[in-house]
């Protein structure tokens, strides 16, 4: 069997946050805070971003130790 990146990243963020990145995509929802995720997405780069790991630009930072 095998399994896509995406696969992956659904299955580790289901674990990780109780939903799939593709679901948090399509509720249009940061993984990890919940909230509206593009509204909190103060960048061009962090609206790209947001569509990898599905989170919103506050909540990536803060996860990566980048500051605003």
């Amino acid at each position: 069997m095998t399994f896509s990146l995406q696969d992956y990243k659904d299955k580790l963020s289901k674990e990780l946050y109780g939903v799939t990145v593709t679901e948090a995509h399509e509720k249009g929802v940061c993984l990890q805070c919940n909230l509206p995720a593009l509204p909190r997405c103060y960048s061009a780069a962090g609206r790209k971003e947001y569509r990898i790991p599905g989170l919103c630009e506050y909540c990536f930072d803060a996860l990566t130790g980048e500051e605003d």
